[in-house]
């Protein structure tokens, strides 16, 4: 799977929690922590699949770019 450049704006509270975890041996650190999340929704939100040559859900006849 390739890899793609994620960036989050966390607040105090939010990186306390991820420390937490980390601490609590969920995750060596941060990264891979966020790693870990990002698979586990992606494994409970599926994307519909695409047919070639089909456009996107919401796009196509009278969608506003």
């Amino acid at each position: 799977m390739p890899g793609k450049l994620v960036t989050l704006k966390l607040n105090q509270q939010q990186l306390e929690l991820l420390d937490r975890t980390i601490a609590r041996g969920a995750a060596p650190d941060r990264a891979a922590l966020i790693r870990r999340a990002l698979r586990e929704y992606a494994a409970r939100h599926p994307q519909p699949s695409v047919k070639a040559g089909a456009e996107p859900s919401g796009a196509g006849a009278g969608a506003r770019p």
